[in-house]
């Protein structure tokens, strides 16, 4: 089982561990959601040695985003609307921000 609340910062096992298991729990969602396999892209950016990084779920109306974003609290998930991929840069309005707590 995967402790979410355990901090990714200078512990690269943990981290690997943490991107894999948020972008199976997000692929896992996409299916949940009926979105067709190539109507969505997953991207991983693992940032630096300190941070945990962010896995996404990239879609033309929204993006999913997790990571510990320097929480001392466990992790969170980003939703936001967009539209189309050039959303993705002008970023629509948060849906819902979701804080996972100890």
């Amino acid at each position: 089982m995967f402790d979410w609340n355990r901090s990714c910062s200078y512990d690269e096992q943990h981290k690997r561990r943490f991107h894999t298991t948020a972008r199976s729990r997000l692929k896992k969602f996409a299916a949940e959601l009926a979105l067709p396999p190539h109507s969505f892209d997953l991207r991983s950016n693992k940032a630096g040695l300190a941070v945990s990084g962010e896995i996404t779920l990239y879609h033309d109306r929204a993006y999913i985003q997790v990571g510990q974003f320097g929480l001392s609290s466990g992790h969170a998930i980003l939703i936001r609307t967009c539209k189309g991929p050039q959303g993705l840069y002008r970023r629509g309005q948060p849906l819902r921000r979701a804080w996972h707590a100890r």
